[in-house]
């Protein structure tokens, strides 16, 4: 991998070439901070790979570091809001590396994949030339592309962040995520409004409101009712089956999420700009998925080899369903006053 790190700019690194200096502490120097980030970004995988938790202390206490560092620095990349979100999501996965589930042979490999993950969605979106760099510390392939999303009468919408693309082929099928994700309920809302985990994976549904809720779904393959339960209860549900899963409030009818399991961990959602990038991508052919609550799916072949990037042309999601309103878990509508 040090090849590779040293050939390549990986996120952080091309972050700290724009960092904005101030008046009173000069630039830091981009070589340097690419060094650091990229040497403890390998010491992190080689621990993980030896599964040795004592040799990945200090790397993953460096990496952090450097993480924190640009997190409190103006950031001038030509898309800082992709630059922030990374920072953010690797914040949260070198987090999870330090508490690990259990022994941690399951849940460092997971981490660490989300952790790439989150450096080479944003060094593709920040920077040109990438075939040429490197894509470190990505793994094999990338699949990347920008799609719009149109309302039914062809109006562009300004947001097209929520799209949902995947990777099928003969060796897609993924083992359940170790680590619990969790979809909150706060401000009679749930939080992430879209979710995405593979078969097998155990979701919570923590009330951090202040109000009781009642979390349930009647969706096909993974209906579930888990109860009315207040602030400070978490309950939890394993999704077995793929497919979509729409979750609601037996109480509150503004309360809606999407749970989309699958068998494949090949995934990305499209951001506001509708940029997307699919990351760690064996050689071999696929199926391209995209799904959007309101739109037909849509389906096409990639072919990736090489460890290069797959950029694909611009991509257009036509909502086609009408917004509805839907019933509580009796299968009735909700009371006018709840």
């Amino acid at each position: 991998m040090r090849t590779h790190a040293n050939r390549g700019l990986g996120l952080l690194a091309t972050m700290a070439l724009a960092v904005a200096s101030t008046a009173q502490e000069p630039p830091p120097s981009s070589t340097d901070a690419m060094q650091r980030l990229a040497e403890a970004t390998t010491s992190v995988g080689k621990a993980i790979e030896a599964r040795d938790r004592k040799a990945l202390a200090a790397p993953l206490q460096a990496l952090r570091a450097e993480v924190t560092a640009l997190q409190q620095r103006p950031l001038t990349v030509p898309h800082p809001e992709l630059a922030s979100a990374a920072l953010a999501e690797l914040a949260a996965a070198c987090a999870d590396l330090a508490t690990p589930v259990g022994d941690g042979a399951a849940s460092d490999p997971f981490d660490f994949a989300r952790l790439r993950r989150a450096c080479t969605q944003c060094h593709l979106g920040n920077r040109d030339r990438n075939d040429e760099r490197g894509l470190f510390p990505n793994r094999d392939n990338a699949v990347r592309g920008t799609l719009r999303v149109e309302e039914r009468d062809g109006t562009v919408r300004t947001d097209a962040a929520g799209v949902v693309l995947f990777l099928e082929g003969e060796k897609t099928k993924s083992a359940p995520q170790p680590r619990m994700p969790t979809i909150s309920q706060k401000g009679r809302r749930f939080d992430p409004p879209l979710l995405v985990v593979t078969t097998g994976t155990v979701v919570a549904f923590p009330n951090d409101d202040v109000v009781f809720h009642n979390v349930f779904s009647l969706s096909r393959g993974n209906a579930f009712d888990l109860g009315t339960y207040g602030k400070g209860t978490a309950k939890e549900r394993a999704f077995a089956s793929p497919g979509l899963v729409k979750v609601h409030c037996n109480i509150h009818p503004e309360m809606a999420s999407h749970v989309l399991v699958l068998e494949t961990s090949l995934t990305a959602i499209s951001d506001a700009a509708g940029r997307f990038a699919v990351t760690d991508v064996p050689d071999g052919k696929y199926v391209l998925r995209l799904w959007h609550p309101l739109a037909d799916e849509q389906r096409q072949e990639v072919e990736v080899a090489g460890g290069r990037l797959h950029t694909l042309a611009p991509l257009v999601v036509r909502e086609t369903k009408p917004r509805a309103p839907h019933n509580n878990k009796h299968g009735r509508p909700y009371p006018e006053n709840y």
